[in-house]
């Protein structure tokens, strides 16, 4: 028995019983995927990226522990260009390719409160800059990405890396060659054999993956791979796609196998699968799961205190974007073979609340994603909720 297991019976030994059933979605309690589900009540709640004149959206954040007091939040934090200031929330129509930069702020209590704000990468693109990950690679040595959009044509990925621990950055280099890719925050991944994987996606065409400009289809998810730290790079040997639009948007989780398995957005009303065997270069073709979902990105992560995998996701079925309510938690005890105990973390008919990411702290998990009346066109904010670990196994 490893220490994992030991630590996993240890802490449920301490929660209520779990059910044990199969096949692969498990309805426990009277709790239901795609019905009425038990609403989960956090133990703190704010909205800790509030809508501004100056700064009508904010999305795509994470939240990384810089020690054992210190938590960094990083965002896109997007802002008013125009002379004429906004009065009210839903009128800006911040769409995606407008004016953005990525901000942080510090929490020294565990999340409760936000300080020092600050410009962490400034926008220097036609565009914009977003989508950020932190990959820590010791005490002191941390990576920084990032996508400059800078044409219809050119959205890249770049890094910086820190050795005083996210406290100053190199210059930045960029990671992909010249053209149009796309990740996610909160999306990289550090395997147990040291290497490091930026899930991404971009559009395909004859050549290369991001070798024309994105018009709407033809999605492929892949996955850059560094054995070095991400000194240097390459793009995984495979890619990911499905009928529709593609797959895009991945996100990774390393099996206790070795394997990953990874969930991906697509046009198709449900979460599709695919898996790795050798560290992220090649992919099984991604298959149809029972998660529910429409063409908005799920989280999985594993939980430290259990060994088991936590699954985030809007929980409804749709060909479209829309809606992206109710978000969803779900546990996996058996490395995502089957799902259980249901739990919504937002479920505001009349609210989106989508693109989720989770930081554990000891027995916490501090749960962030953008939210947004439906009314506010691109507007949306930066929701926190934090719960304890045993809250989501019921």
């Amino acid at each position: 028995m490893n220490s994992r297991e030991l630590s996993r019976r240890g802490f449920l030994a301490s929660t209520a019983s779990l059910a044990i059933c199969a096949p692969r979605l498990c309805h426990a309690d009277g709790e239901s995927i795609g019905g009425k589900r038990p609403l989960l009540v956090p133990v703190h709640e704010q909205v800790i990226c509030p809508w501004s004149s100056e700064h009508p959206r904010h999305d795509h954040q994470l939240i990384f522990p810089l020690d054992d007091v210190r938590l960094l939040l990083v965002w896109s934090e997007y802002y008013s260009t125009s002379d004429t200031p906004l009065t009210k929330k839903g009128n800006a129509d911040a769409g995606d390719a407008v004016s953005c930069q990525i901000s942080s702020m510090i929490s020294t209590d565990r999340g409760r409160h936000w300080r020092d704000h600050k410009v962490m990468q400034q926008n220097v693109w036609r565009h914009n800059v977003k989508h950020p990950n932190l990959v820590r690679l010791s005490d002191g040595e941390v990576l920084f990405f990032y996508v400059g959009w800078d044409s219809d044509a050119q959205r890249n990925v770049y890094m910086r890396r820190s050795l005083d621990n996210c406290a100053s950055w190199s210059d930045q280099q960029q990671v992909s060659e010249p053209g149009w890719y796309c990740n996610n925050a909160d999306r990289a991944v550090r395997l147990s054999s040291g290497r490091a994987l930026l899930p991404a996606h971009g559009p395909y065409d004859e050549k290369y993956i991001g070798g024309r400009p994105y018009r709407g289809g033809d999605l492929h998810a892949f996955v850059f791979i560094s054995d070095d730290g991400f000194r240097t790079w390459r793009r995984s040997a495979e890619s990911m796609t499905a009928p529709g639009r593609g797959c895009h948007e991945p996100t990774i989780v390393e099996l206790d196998d070795g394997r990953l398995y990874c969930l991906l957005r697509n046009t198709n009303q449900r979460q599709y699968v695919s898996y790795s065997a050798d560290g992220g270069d090649h992919w099984t073709k991604p298959a149809p799961t029972e998660l529910p979902s429409p063409e908005s990105p799920a989280l999985v992560k594993r939980i430290p205190a259990t060994g088991d995998l936590l699954l985030l996701w809007n929980n409804v079925a749709s060909s479209s974007n829309w809606p992206r309510t109710p978000l969803t938690a779900a546990i996996s005890r058996d490395e995502g073979d089957t799902w259980t105990r249901f739990r919504d973390v937002d479920n505001r008919p009349d609210w989106d609340a989508a693109y989720p990411s989770v930081t554990f702290v000891g027995d916490e998990a501090l749960v962030a994603y953008y939210s947004r009346d439906t009314r506010w066109k691109r507007d949306s904010e930066v929701t926190l909720k934090i719960y304890k670990i045993d809250q989501f196994y019921g």
